[in-house]
């Protein structure tokens, strides 16, 4: 079983950063996403992910994806 764990503020600060351009780029929204932690498991040619986060996102872009995917009219 191999296991990654990434905590530390630098790594989640970088991961971060590029979840939020990679958003940005491929749909158009622009959301700050603030990483916790991620772990990753593999075992048994399976790999199991665990990502703590959350994000802020202006209430016109918010209102743009919900829009996008169904939920308002």
């Amino acid at each position: 079983m191999d296991e990654l764990k990434i905590t530390s503020k630098f790594m989640t600060k970088i991961i971060s950063k590029g979840i939020s351009m990679a958003v940005k780029k491929k749909l158009g929204y622009d959301i700050y996403i603030q990483v916790h932690e991620i772990r990753a498991t593999v075992n048994d040619g399976k790999a199991h992910v665990y990502l703590n986060a959350e994000g802020d996102v202006d209430i016109n872009e918010f209102k743009k994806f919900t829009k996008s995917i169904g939920l308002e009219d």
